[in-house]
């Protein structure tokens, strides 16, 4: 009678995984606690990066287009955003296989690699204000637009135009720049996880 007491007290926990006393609860905690935070940030990194596929070609865009279509020839405003915009995408795609979600993630060179597409961001960024103070006016890409849409909507003056494209070429530049930030965010979470689970 008294054995068969014994039995359900030990029982009264529930079962137990083979192998453990139970007491290696917190450590268990733990690493399902880094495996998430791990999922989180390579799925933001993820995000972040899909946006920038789309954000360089757009740059890419703004910088060739308006003037090739225009009929102005390309010159050394158009070379930093194209290239800037090349470069940038070339980084996004060998990140983004990276971090692909089969792939074991390599802390050092995800850090290195985010932290150039951070710096193509800024330069991105300075580039456009470089060019805002520095060029011509009928020179900025900001108004080689203007003078495309004018033409294609038969505008007599695409000097009204200017704000709207001076508008849209800031908001470009801005949000390369937030999007290589939180690339840097999260390849920064990400590296530091896998660090710790390796």
């Amino acid at each position: 009678h008294n054995s068969g007491a014994t039995r359900r007290m030990a029982s009264k926990g529930g079962t137990r995984a083979a192998g453990t006393d139970g007491n290696d609860f917190q450590y268990r905690q733990r690493v399902d606690s880094k495996y998430q935070k791990a999922a989180v940030a390579r799925k933001s990194i993820k995000s972040a990066l899909s946006a920038l596929v789309v954000f360089h070609p757009l740059m890419a865009a703004w910088a060739v287009l308006p003037s090739t279509l225009t009929g102005a020839e390309l010159d050394e405003y158009n070379v930093p955003f194209s290239s800037l915009a090349f470069v940038g995408f070339v980084l996004v795609v060998t990140t983004m296989s990276m971090v692909g979600s089969n792939k074991t993630i390599q802390p050092e060179n995800l850090e290195s690699m985010c932290k150039a597409i951070l710096v193509t961001g800024v330069l991105n960024l300075t580039a456009g204000v470089l060019m805002r103070v520095q060029v011509d006016d009928e020179n900025l890409l900001m108004r080689r637009f203007a003078d495309l849409v004018a033409r294609e909507t038969g505008a007599k003056d695409s000097s009204a135009l200017t704000p709207i494209a001076t508008a849209i070429e800031a908001v470009l530049l801005v949000v390369g720049l937030l999007l290589a930030l939180a690339v840097s965010k999260h390849g920064k979470a990400l590296a530091s996880t896998a660090t710790k689970t390796r």
